[in-house]
């Protein structure tokens, strides 16, 4: 059985010590965390004493791993030196994979840039993951191939998000041809069938950001997902949904959990 973790964006009402609290007392054994924050309601640890304190207290005491870290945005201007404490913050959980979605539509910048943060990864002991999506810069497999192509980095691979492969206009069969070495996460939800053109970019990014489903509740192909990823690909399950919204953290990431095992389970 491959690593199961939950991702912060399930959560992300809870901030990082309120995932790890919520991870830990709903049966995970592995947590993503938005340790570079996105949005200005997002809460940043590093730099704050007091917050790392309690981060590192909360891992040790729950035994609890860090798989993934966020959000990492390609973007023009950005500061990848300045990145480098969340980085070394992360090393000391073990974490393995840095998630980047791209915002540069400049080809070459944004490779730089990638290649730069690769770099500084590899310092850091992680892999630096490039996430595609329909709304981004980055909008679809190939687009995030011809990244990694040309930064030419070993430590370098895909995210892929089972929403983002559909609404991108992608199925599991595109993954056929890619590099086994290069899947190396998959964020792990269910929606509806979609039609390509049928929603705006910013009915996509409301989409997936409130309103996923769980796996197994829509019509998303995760069978055939799970069966073309390498059978050790970690699944870390980004699924916030609008039909548990109202629930407290804890009892969001226990009914995902269920719902992912018994899906798994082939119920």
């Amino acid at each position: 059985m491959p690593i199961l973790s939950l991702a912060a964006l399930t959560i992300l009402d809870a901030g990082p010590v309120g995932q790890i609290i919520a991870a830990a007392e709903s049966g995970w054994s592995s947590v993503g965390l938005r340790l570079n924050p996105l949005l200005p309601t997002d809460i940043a640890v590093v730099g704050h004493p007091a917050l790392e304190a309690e981060v590192a207290r909360l891992m040790a005491r729950h035994r609890i791993g860090l798989l993934e870290i966020g959000v990492f945005l390609i973007k023009p201007g950005m500061n990848v030196a300045a990145l480098e404490p969340v980085l070394a913050f992360a090393q000391k959980f073990g974490a393995r994979f840095v998630v980047c979605p791209v915002e540069d539509d400049d080809l070459a910048r944004r490779v730089e840039t990638f290649g730069a943060l690769a770099d500084l990864c590899a310092r850091h002991r992680l892999d630096a993951l490039v996430e595609f999506n329909p709304y981004s810069a980055c909008r679809n497999l190939g687009d995030a191939l011809d990244i990694i192509s040309a930064a030419r980095r070993p430590n370098t691979g895909l995210v892929i998000d089972a929403l983002h492969l559909s609404r991108s206009g992608g199925n599991p069969h595109d993954l056929a041809g890619v590099d086994p070495a290069l899947l190396k996460l998959v964020h792990f939800c269910d929606a509806p069938a979609f039609a390509p053109g049928s929603k705006s970019a910013d009915e996509l990014r409301k989409e997936s950001r409130t309103a996923r489903l769980l796996p197994g509740e829509g019509a998303l192909p995760l069978r055939a997902l799970l069966d073309v990823l390498p059978a050790d690909c970690p699944i870390s399950v980004e699924a916030p949904s609008a039909r548990l919204a109202g629930l407290s953290a804890t009892a969001r990431a226990k009914e995902t959990l269920i719902a992912t095992q018994r899906f798994l389970a082939g119920g």
